[in-house]
């Protein structure tokens, strides 16, 4: 007989263990829009910022700002929201306060409770670049209304405005005494301005750049300005006579972010060439280039001690170096890109999401778990599982077949001369059909991987398609505003459906075939016999463009995919039921659950969203 405390132990140690696996990736559910019962994928990476003390580091994303642990690399904090929507964000000094530059205005808040302590209003248009200077006296703030205001931070009062830019100001610098400030001008102006605090004077403006300007730092004794451009080279600049006095070649793209390091020793460059590279100020010498990055390198940070230089990359990883060394000593990832493509498992237990620079991931649905990551060769357009559930299916400008379990590729289909855009299963598992912007349509013998038939009949440059549940029916969208049907059999186009005002994007059928949806640039879902080709009903219109949309596994409801929004319409009422917000980006697809209770929506906003789907009237699939 078991003790009762040792049952009670073990009682208490397996839902310890059960609540730790269901929340695996607890950060799936941080900062969720309503309606959302989770988000896959971390969004995009952008500028990277150390918080004073160094303890933390904030990252710029598609979906809002992640606050990492800066020695562990742990996610410690999700801040989304259109409170986070964010073009530019600064500290100051003490830490004691964050600069959010959000449209026209900046708002500063406490960094730890979120507390509002003021907004700053007074620009025009909207502020692309935030700089405190070194004493957290005073806030510079650059604007595409061609300005710079310096405001006290205190009083929340303009200080001063500096006027001169013919473009945006996208980058903005104060000199480490704190005497000059540095502004950097947008592609149509394309200078670098130099200002005097005290008197708001111009003391110069260099144009010697050849072209864009991405980045500009300060030395530590403030008599030089480092400036990094699209031509890869990095030249630096005396600030008092504007004089070019040296330029460093080994770039071999644009130079994205530069940083010295605390004791002015070091130079950090970051480029397009994936790479990050230290120079020696003083004497131009390359000393080391950092290698690891797989796509571009957007910004690059020195830790307030000096030890540690962080990166953050367009490859959707964060890397953290050591300054002296430059040895890799933890990579952050999570972060992802363009969600083009989701599809749920036969058993609703995972989800396959396609997206850019050819990954596609495997997502365990209760938990958030990333279970598998499959690398194809590009853009993935579209993902799809076999009816049993054992293989899936990817297609980029090649045709994949995978081992869900064992994530090992079982065959390449190739014919297709561009990208892969949509894929779907016959029921019984033993054909594919596939559309590309090739202009082709091909059926493929799965077993073998023979190309069974090639249709091209009118095709223009991105088919969308939708294979009916019996096989016999292929609808077909292009970028025109004809909905053509074909019967696979013969290969042949049967019926032409005419209706729509524009493009048509997206088509799917109903689970019993009898009933196909469409939408597209009109902005209007529309809904047709297939037998009869009559339009029977067409839903009220959407503010944008519709890219995607869905039937529900009972044929009732219909999801669909819009300009930062994803709408649920009952097809019995001809109306929209729910509005759901909260994508930062185009919502490229949408897929429901086999049972119908959650909808995924995919994104540009590089993130995959969870909604738990309203109504009592939700059947099982039969």
């Amino acid at each position: 007989m078991i003790n009762l405390s040792l049952l009670t132990i073990l009682i208490s140690l397996f839902s310890l263990l059960s609540l730790s696996n269901s929340f695996a990736e607890d950060y799936t559910r941080w900062g969720l829009p309503d309606g959302a019962i989770a988000r896959f994928g971390k969004g995009s990476v952008g500028e990277l910022t150390y918080f004073p003390d160094g303890t933390r580091l904030a990252v710029k994303s598609s979906i809002g700002i992640w606050i990492y642990d800066a020695h562990t690399g742990e996610e410690i904090d999700l801040l989304a929201g259109d409170t986070w929507d964010v073009n530019a964000l600064a500290f100051s000094p003490d830490g004691k306060t964050l600069a959010v530059a959000k449209d026209k205005n900046i708002c500063l808040l406490d960094p730890d409770t979120r507390h509002q302590k003021g907004i700053l209003a007074g620009h025009t248009r909207g502020v692309y670049s935030v700089a405190f200077s070194p004493t957290g006296e005073t806030l510079a703030s650059g604007s595409s209304d061609t300005t710079i205001k310096l405001w006290d931070t205190h009083t929340g009062k303009v200080l001063r405005t500096f006027a001169g830019h013919t473009g945006n100001i996208k980058s903005l610098a104060y000199s480490p005494n704190g005497k000059m400030l540095a502004s950097v001008g947008a592609r149509n102006d394309n200078t670098i301005r130099l200002w005097d605090i005290q008197t708001g004077a111009l003391r110069q403006t260099i144009t010697e750049h050849p072209e864009d300007i991405y980045s500009i730092v300060y030395s530590a004794d403030s008599l030089t300005l480092a400036s990094g451009g699209q031509d890869g080279k990095i030249r630096f600049w005396d600030v008092r006579t504007g004089q070019l006095l040296k330029t460093l070649v080994g770039h071999t793209g644009i130079v994205f972010s530069l940083a010295y390091s605390i004791d002015g020793a070091t130079l950090a460059s970051a480029g397009l060439d994936n790479t990050i590279r230290l120079w020696d100020p003083h004497t131009g010498k390359h000393l080391r280039t950092l290698i690891g990055h797989t796509a571009y390198v957007r910004s690059v940070k020195y830790s307030p001690d000096g030890k540690t230089l962080a990166s953050g990359s367009h490859d959707r990883t964060i890397r953290f170096w050591n300054a002296d060394t430059g040895e890799l000593l933890k990579t952050i990832t999570g972060h992802t890109t363009y969600i083009s493509s989701v599809t749920y498992s036969p058993d609703g237990k995972t989800l396959a999401a396609g997206s850019a620079k050819g990954k596609i991931r495997l997502w365990h649905i209760q938990t958030g778990e990333l279970l598998k990551t499959l690398t194809g060769s590009d853009y993935i357009g579209a993902v799809a599982y076999s009816p049993d559930g054992e293989t899936l299916a990817t297609g980029d400008s090649e045709i994949r077949l995978w081992d869900v379990q064992t994530g090992e590729l079982l065959k390449t289909l190739t014919g297709h001369k561009d990208g892969v855009s949509s894929l779907d299963y016959f029921s019984d598992g033993s054909t594919l059909v596939s559309s590309s912007r090739d202009k082709t349509i091909r059926l493929w013998d799965v077993r073998t991987g023979k190309l069974l038939r090639t249709f091209t009949e009118s095709l223009t440059k991105k088919p969308s398609i939708s294979l009916s549940p019996d096989g016999y029916t292929l609808a077909v969208a292009t970028d025109e505003n004809v909905i053509r049907l074909w019967d696979t059999r013969p290969g042949k186009v049967a019926t032409r459906l005419i209706g729509h005002a524009h493009s048509v994007t997206s088509v799917a059928f109903s689970p019993n075939r009898s009933v196909l949806a469409s939408a597209g640039g009109d902005e209007k879902i529309r809904l047709w016999n297939v037998t009869t080709g009559e339009r029977l009903l067409t839903f009220p219109e959407h503010p944008k463009w519709i890219y995607t949309i869905a039937f529900s596994p009972d044929g009732q409801t219909i999801a669909s995919g819009s300009w930062m929004e994803v709408y649920i319409s009952d097809i019995t009422t001809g109306k929209h039921t729910t509005i759901r917000t909260g994508h930062t980006g185009v919502v490229n697809c949408v897929a429901f659950s086999p049972d119908g209770r959650t909808l995924a929506s995919g994104s540009n906003d590089s993130t995959i969203l969870l909604w738990k789907v309203p109504g009592e009237h939700l059947r099982e699939k039969r």
